[in-house]
């Protein structure tokens, strides 16, 4: 079921509803309710910017790289260039992305085989 409070938006309607609810509206209360969600928003975008920080390095990377290798970077070049921009931003997700997992069936198969064997020798 969807927790309407794992939201931005949702921990603010919710602290609003509770504020308005109470018979004695607190203007301070409100503004924290706010300024809570704008700081929110803030760290929201000082995520993306870290992500975009670390995209420009690797291509930064490549392209010194490339210079280092070749000299400087002409029409000549530009498909060496492309290459390791293309393997520096590659290179990241080929990593994240999760080992295969052997199916348990597969291991229970060899165990019992090798036990077998074991027992015949």
């Amino acid at each position: 079921m969807f927790d309407k409070s794992n939201t931005r938006k949702g921990r603010l309607e919710i602290g609003l509803e509770k504020e308005i609810s109470n018979d004695t509206l607190n203007v301070e209360n409100i503004i924290e309710l706010v300024d809570a969600y704008e700081q929110d928003n803030l760290d929201t975008i000082d995520k993306c910017k870290r992500g975009k920080r670390l995209e420009l390095n690797k291509i930064n990377g490549a392209l010194k790289q490339t210079i280092d290798a070749h000299g400087p970077i002409t029409k000549v070049l530009i498909g060496s260039a492309s290459k390791r921009i293309f393997g520096s931003l590659l290179l990241e997700k080929v990593q994240e992305q999760p080992k295969a997992k052997i199916p348990l069936r597969y291991v229970i198969a060899a165990i019992i085989a090798g036990l077998i064997i074991g027992l015949m020798l």
